[in-house]
């Protein structure tokens, strides 16, 4: 379960800071999407979210050139372009979380659930004077970003919980942009490689094509036991990790808070510096959503999953059946 949580937090983190991605025409956020992957820069980066009642921060360094960018806090993670992001785990061999061979389907049309409005002026943010762009769902304000107003770069993003109150940050607290700078260094090659999945049979139950709230499959993917789906709504991406086992409390991050999943099933949500992390298990395999989308967002989806189907017994469980039934008679 580790494997599928490290995964998608890795995922979430190195999105948000190249800045959502927006299928609709929406031109402030296109150009901050842009912005990361050509203006060269060096930063310190704050990530605040709120867990319960505590607030938490943790501190990154971002180096960003040419599209590629290498992320350093717990571990290293590196995003050689928009699509193919590695991770090394305590600066030991590396994992392919996203290769650049596997690109995931066209985001869907976020202009029929979103208003993205550019409000003019913002906070000074790492000594940079800032442009503001609001995302709404209807009267729900959802996030603002804080853009450089010389390029678009996004400095600072902010999303809402349902009472209004900030419920996660990521700012730089210090940025360089210094076109001298080198590109970081690719390393060497990466072990458990994704691999795209075709969506028939046993997949397309774990993986249907839409969700509650807007949210479609746009790709599907698989590394070593680990089953990938991602989902997006056009502004927010998720994604649901599959993987064959139970879940046991000691595999759990913390004691995490109860909900209703799926089908009824209790399942542990946590907030985490990237989003929000759901984590449930039900019928001999163990689901982990994650999503940078607002918790209300995340729960609507998930609660949308269809039931699995039963787990098929293995052909050791059959013979351990079998043995039984034939050793019953002369108990």
């Amino acid at each position: 379960m580790r494997v599928a949580v490290t995964a998608t937090f890795t995922l979430l983190l190195t999105t948000a800071v190249a800045a959502p991605a927006v299928a609709a025409p929406a031109s402030a956020l296109d150009q901050a999407r842009q912005a990361s992957e050509d203006t060269p820069f060096d930063g310190v980066l704050d990530v605040r979210w709120q867990d319960g009642g505590a607030t938490h921060l943790e501190r990154l360094t971002v180096q960003g050139r040419g599209g590629a960018m290498v992320i350093q806090g717990g571990n290293q993670v590196m995003a050689l372009s928009p699509f193919e992001r590695l991770l090394a785990h305590g600066g030991q061999s590396w994992d392919e979380l996203w290769p650049s061979s596997v690109t995931p389907g066209p985001r869907p049309d976020a202009s029929a659930k979103y208003q993205v409005t550019e409000v003019a002026g913002g906070p000074v943010v790492a000594g940079r004077t800032t442009k503001t762009v609001r995302i709404s769902q209807g009267a729900t304000v959802r996030e603002q970003l804080y853009l450089d107003a010389a390029t678009s770069l996004m400095l600072e993003r902010d999303e809402y919980g349902e009472d209004g109150s900030v419920v996660r940050a990521m700012a730089f607290e210090s940025v360089s942009l210094d076109a001298s700078m080198a590109a970081p260094a690719k390393p060497p090659s990466a072990e458990h490689p994704a691999t795209p999945v075709a969506v028939r049979g046993q997949v397309s139950a774990l993986a249907p094509l839409e969700l509650a709230d807007g949210y479609r499959r746009v790709g599907v993917y698989r590394s070593g036991g680990i089953l990938h789906a991602l989902y997006s709504d056009g502004v927010y991406d998720l994604s649901v990790f599959e993987q064959a086992g139970r879940l046991r409390h000691s595999d759990l991050p913390g004691p995490g808070d109860p909900v209703a999943v799926a089908g009824g099933t209790t399942g542990w949500t946590y907030p985490w510096p990237g989003g929000q992390l759901v984590v449930w298990s039900t019928e001999g395999r163990i689901l982990t959503a994650v999503s940078d989308a607002p918790a209300d967002q995340l729960l609507l989806a998930v609660r949308s999953l269809p039931p699995l189907p039963p787990e098929r017994p293995s052909l050791l469980s059959k013979l351990k059946r079998a043995c039984r039934t034939l050793m019953e008679p002369l108990a």
